[in-house]
């Protein structure tokens, strides 16, 4: 298959297959990552479904972890129409026919389209005329990577125990590396000549392949070519080299293989590559082919920010393509720094090139020869929409009107937050908008997971984030090794002309987005998080949309779209009830259809029974996997509060009203105001708590069960009881106040002095006093049955008899309150 310009294309059916096998995927665990049908996979890796769906494609490449030219390799695939080479009209049965031609294959540079092809500068490349092999287990690769690092050198038994299994080599560790050896020699075939390319020696093996079958040796043998020819005198042919050379590597080497990344020859190839990079800029520079170097050169130097060789070289490619002041300003930023840190002078080589730039002793760019121009890669990152999306009309109409004000053309860079509790839909709500915007973006999309509440890991540290972006936007892995803000830099210029989608999922703080933004116009950020994010808002000019649960009429559009309508309509009850139940929270509406979609057999309103019994409410909607569990999901905000709002957490789960004050919190906890205010504020950060009025808080049904639940695991009985006390006390000597402010000639209760930390509400007048009343009718309703069930006496009565006028009519409540 052809694409039109010389290039061939591997069946889709070969790279779904290859990459899954690489990544060590069964067919069942992708088609789980990429939400699609293990039979669509397996149509697909067939060669049955040749044009999937392009969410599909994108899906399976996010799961396969492609970087973008492989996903593009991918897209690129699934568009191509497969055309068998012509032949006679085939009869009925075509059992007989003869087998169709293998496609052609385009072979990266450098590497053979036929023989053996190992490939160490990057990630472990293995091929046979062509066709990636499939090593197997990742300690069979490992031991691989260990012998191709030093070609022709023997790699003794015991340093590959130590680097397969450190001090814990199994008994078995000889007869499994001689197996690892068995397997690789049958799979990478002998040589023509007869010698095997993995041979024995006295104490281990030995790696034996010629220089046009490993990167490395091909690498060394163009270097060596190109130093010959700047030797000669033609160093045109040496740029041509060295070019050739520096293709070849494609990120760190061995990057996939963590056990060697602590190799010395790892640090050693990175030297090499360091000088090699230098001497093609030095050649490249003195024929006026500035431009060429800039790009690899500022990677160097914000890799080695230390090496004044390198900052050198960079200034003359500077100041020759016209950047005198970025060239001084390298010079005057690494001088303050090396007199600052080390109290040291510049070297001789880069107060050389100080000189030559002020003098303007520098060829400028010539035109006589011309590199080729590089595509900027254009990434499509975005994840596949949820399945069951619904709804969200007002918060995709706040998104779609920052389109209209921030535009590209109006100089700004827009950035949008999404915030709101867990499991309330920010991110399915993130990628379902970003799709329907995506080609408004040319430059194309980023994601990145950042891991603020994950299960999956710590945050990701954002110099990680933007070596992959910068990865994915073209720039060569071997120079994306910089710290943040060197990183950052590099990232905002790269950005700059481009209109780009960057989605940043789960973020902890605005802290770790910050250096994640660009810096010029033409790119729209979307950012989603537990967490408020008032700093971002403040510091960015983000834009805070908050996302609330479902309403009624989108939760029954979702357990139609899931279960079907039909199934739905014939209990319409059960289903309210469910949602009810699911306080229109989508996470815990998806599990809850999940569920019922697994038992088609079993009526909603069997589901809905066992969902009534509170306590057990959050079991009816576990799954058993932390991406999708509401227990997991909270504990996870849980896990972010300060040492005093994870105190007040668990206690929140025994107020048995819809909402309360800073005072109840304060007799709860038995802490003073101030305390409770700063664990409520914490609380609200992370969205278990809403503060819907002024001064009154409330939490999500489902995050109450959780916080009782958590009560139960975390504190005593003695200890639940004497909070519960302090609450009681508080209300029933509030209570009293009010009464006695609102009734003084009715006759009123001795009461014993409230508990050490409770300090009751303090009621200035009437209508302070009504007001109260108002605001607490609900909860002292409640706190009148808790007192009840839970036998907190002398409470019961008490609070009761305290209370017995405030659940009058509403006539009288409208006569109360009228003259205030």
């Amino acid at each position: 298959m052809s694409r039109g310009n010389g290039e061939s294309t591997i069946p889709l059916a070969d790279l779904v297959r290859t990459h899954r096998n690489r990544a060590g995927l069964t067919q069942q665990e992708l088609a789980r990552k990429a939400g699609i049908s293990v039979a669509a996979l397996r149509d697909l890796e067939q060669g049955r479904h040749s044009r999937p769906r392009p969410g599909s494609v994108s899906a399976l490449a996010e799961a396969l972890g492609l970087d973008s030219s492989q996903a593009a390799e991918l897209a690129f695939s699934s568009a191509s129409p497969v055309r068998p080479a012509a032949r006679p009209a085939a009869p009925a049965r075509i059992e007989h026919d003869p087998p169709p031609q293998e496609p052609v294959r385009q072979p990266r540079p450098g590497r053979p389209q036929q023989g053996l092809w190992l490939g160490v500068l990057g990630p472990l490349e293995t091929s046979l005329d062509g066709r990636p092999l499939n090593l197997g287990p990742p300690s069979r690769c490992a031991l691989l990577g260990l012998l191709a690092l030093e070609p022709g050198s023997v790699v003794r038994r015991g340093t590959i125990m130590e680097v397969l299994w450190g001090q814990s080599a199994p008994s078995t560790a000889p007869s499994l590396i001689q197996a690892h050896v068995s397997r690789l020699r049958k799979l990478l075939v002998p040589d023509g000549n007869g010698t095997k390319v993995i041979a024995s020696a006295v104490g281990g093996y030995r790696l034996q392949v010629r220089p046009e079958q490993l990167d490395l040796l091909t690498f060394r043998a163009l270097v060596a070519k190109a130093d010959a020819a700047h030797a000669a005198g033609d160093d045109h042919r040496a740029c041509d080299l060295y070019e050739q050379a520096l293709r070849l590597w494609r990120g760190d080497p061995l990057a996939d293989l963590e056990v060697l990344h602590n190799q010395p020859c790892v640090a050693m190839y990175r030297r090499e590559l360091s000088d090699v990079l230098v001497r093609s800029a030095e050649i490249a520079c003195g024929l006026g082919l500035h431009d060429r170097v800039l790009p690899r050169l500022h990677a160097l130097a914000a890799a080695e920010p230390l090496n004044e060789r390198v900052h050198a070289r960079l200034m003359i490619a500077l100041a020759g393509s016209g950047q005198q002041a970025a060239a001084l300003h390298i010079y005057e930023d690494l001088r303050s720094r090396l007199d600052r840190e080390f109290a040291i002078y510049p070297g001789e080589e880069l107060t050389s090139a100080h000189l030559r730039v002020l003098r303007q002793d520098i060829p400028r760019a010539r035109l006589a020869y011309e590199p080729p121009a590089l595509v900027p890669a254009v990434p499509r990152q975005l994840p596949a929409s949820a399945r069951y999306f619904t709804g969200r009309d007002r918060e995709r109409g706040l998104l779609s009107g920052l389109l209209g004000e921030d535009a590209p053309e109006a100089g700004k860079v827009a950035v949008a937050a999404l915030t709101g509790m867990a499991g309330i839909g920010k991110t399915a709500l993130a990628i379902s908008w970003a799709h329907e915007v995506a080609d408004r973006f040319p430059g194309g999309q980023l994601f990145a997971d950042l891991r603020g509440f994950s299960s999956s890991g710590p945050p990701v540290d954002p110099a990680e984030v933007l070596s992959g972006f910068l990865t994915a936007l073209g720039v060569p892995p071997s120079e994306t090794h910089a710290d943040t803000a060197r990183l950052a830099a590099l990232y905002r210029s790269t950005l700059a002309g481009r209109r780009m989608l960057i989605v940043l999922d789960n973020a902890r703080d605005a802290e770790q987005v910050r250096p994640l933004l660009p810096g010029s116009p033409g790119c729209l950020v979307l950012v989603t998080s537990r967490h408020r994010l008032i700093g971002l808002a403040a510091g960015n000019g983000a834009h805070l949309v908050t996302v609330p649960g479902l309403t009624d009429e989108e939760s029954h559009r979702l357990l139609a779209r899931a279960l079907g309508a039909e199934r739905v309509a014939a209990d319409p009850g059960a289903a309210g009830e469910l949602i009810a139940l699911c306080a229109r929270l989508p996470l815990a509406l998806c599990n809850a259809t999940a569920y019922a979609a697994a038992h088609p057999d079993l009526p909603l309103g069997a589901l809905v029974a066992e969902m009534r019994d509170e306590p057990g409410r959050l079991d009816a909607l576990e799954t058993g996997e932390p991406a999708t569990s509401i227990r997991a999901a909270f504990s996870l905000s849980q896990a972010k509060l300060s040492d005093t709002a994870a105190k007040l957490f668990p206690l929140l789960g025994l107020h048995p009203g819809p909402d309360f004050s800073v005072p109840a919190v304060a007799a709860l906890c038995g802490s003073g105001w101030p305390q409770a205010q700063a664990a409520l504020d914490d609380l609200c950060d992370v969205h278990l708590l809403t503060g819907h009025a002024p001064g009154r808080y409330a939490c999500h049904d489902l995050v109450r069960v959780y916080a009782a639940e958590a009560a139960e695991r975390s504190l005593g009985v003695a200890d639940r009881r004497a909070a519960v006390y302090r609450l009681l006390d508080y209300y029933l000597h509030s209570a009293s106040s009010v009464s006695a402010l609102l009734f003084p000639h009715l006759a009123q209760q001795t009461l014993d002095e409230p508990r050490p930390g409770v300090v009751p509400e303090s009621i200035g007048d009437a209508q302070q006093a009504v007001q109260w009343a108002l605001d607490e009718r609900p909860t002292l309703r409640a706190a009148i049955e808790l007192a009840v069930k839970g036998s907190y006496y002398p409470h019961a009565w008490q609070l009761s008899r305290a209370a017995a006028w405030f659940f009058n009519s509403e006539e009288h409540w409208e006569n109360l309150s009228g003259p205030q």
